[in-house]
């Protein structure tokens, strides 16, 4: 992965490229970002950076043995950890004590695909849906292991760590000496979607570099090249993502595929406004049947597709940015919904993320979400 291969931050590019060349790195990097703005490309980018044989005017080659080897994720020094957790993918002895290395060729196909990728991508590939990922102290342990060897051919030993915020107390705490007083050559690099979710004695530890946003043309430029999308529809999409490059890709991908997650809004609406309450405990139980960060997925598409539908309510249709298909879902669902329903749906969705959160029962949770919805419209 070269910086020039990666969408957006171009300023922070140029500012990463000097730091290395005038050895100004720090040896603990924390990248901050929401989801699917590129951090960990950048990450990959910086790894290859700093050790290509032959970089110029800021970027790697792309050439040479280090490049080639960086592209295709085989680097001896570069290493990575994420949120894992027993998955049916591992032998019976793997799943006592998981570590991220038992899932890297799983890791090494998603990075490939998409580095833009959300939790829930990762989940998926790795077999974890309706489980919540940690990083645990065994990956502490493995961490401390790898980088207490040498590196095999570089100046440095690279560590990624992706979500440190969903490193367990013990974990973390295990890895506060490494990250203060890391081994010679040593350079970490996190990336994190909840910096407020992390120890401040890790955040202390950390050089803190936060990406921007892309901006709404470029990111309906991208869309237009990668997608094939009209202007017109590109634009759509650009604004939705609100600056995030794999939330963009993802929402394109949803409407092409039919768009799972607000199908299941429209059925609880349509269940509710048809007073069928055995369609919306339906609804309700498939929404319960979901992996943890799916479920706290769709009550994010459902609060946006109530807020595309209450912008069209009130005539503002060219600031609801609602596609094509949602149009016609939108303008036959709101003659029949109340001008109550929509705050009083937006802050039932608030609280079910909430509780979602908080490791409430999912079956009570979307029950009562649902029933709410049934009352409501």
């Amino acid at each position: 992965m070269r910086f020039s291969e990666i969408y957006g931050n171009d300023a922070l590019k140029g500012r990463l490229a000097r730091m290395v060349d005038e050895n100004r790195l720090g040896h603990a990097i924390l990248f901050v970002e929401q989801e699917g703005m590129g951090a960990l490309a950048f990450a990959i980018a910086l790894s290859q950076y700093l050790n290509c044989e032959h970089p110029s005017g800021g970027d790697s080659c792309g050439e040479c043995s280090s490049c080639r080897r960086h592209a295709h994720l085989t680097y001896p020094d570069l290493h990575f950890s994420f949120p894992i957790s027993a998955s049916p993918k591992l032998s019976d002895s793997e799943k006592k004590a998981p570590i991220s290395s038992y899932f890297l060729r799983d890791w090494t196909a998603l990075v490939q695909e998409n580095p833009y990728f959300d939790s829930h991508d990762l989940y998926s590939a790795i077999g974890i849906e309706n489980k919540a990922g940690a990083i645990t102290v065994n990956e502490a342990k493995e961490i401390a292991n790898t980088l207490s060897l040498q590196p095999y051919e570089s100046q440095y030993k690279i560590q990624v760590i992706w979500e440190p915020e969903k490193m367990t107390t013990e974990a973390a705490n295990k890895l506060l000496k490494l990250l203060e007083e890391p081994p010679a050559g040593t350079l970490f690099i996190l990336v994190t979607h909840k910096m407020e979710k992390m120890l401040t004695t890790v955040l202390s530890r950390c050089q803190i570099i936060r990406l921007q946003p892309v901006e709404r043309g470029e990111m309906a430029a991208i869309l237009e090249q990668k997608s094939g999308l009209s202007k017109e529809d590109a634009m759509t999409f650009a604004t939705v993502a609100a600056g995030s490059v794999g939330r963009a890709f993802a929402a394109v991908a949803n409407a092409e595929g039919g768009g799972q997650l607000e199908d299941m809004v429209i059925a609880l609406l349509d269940s509710s406004l048809d007073r069928s309450l055995s369609g919306v405990l339906e609804t309700a139980e498939s929404l319960a049947s979901l992996g943890k960060d799916r479920q706290k997925q769709w009550c994010v598409t459902a609060e946006g597709f109530i807020r595309k539908m209450f912008m069209c309510a009130k005539g503002l249709d060219n600031i609801a940015f609602a596609s094509a298909q949602e149009t016609d879902s939108i303008g036959r669902l709101i003659p029949r919904i109340k001008e109550s329903f929509y705050d009083k749906a937006a802050a039932a969705l608030d609280a079910a993320l909430r509780l979602i959160d908080a490791n409430v029962s999912a079956k009570l949770i979307f029950a009562d979400l649902a029933n709410r919805f049934y009352l409501y419209v």
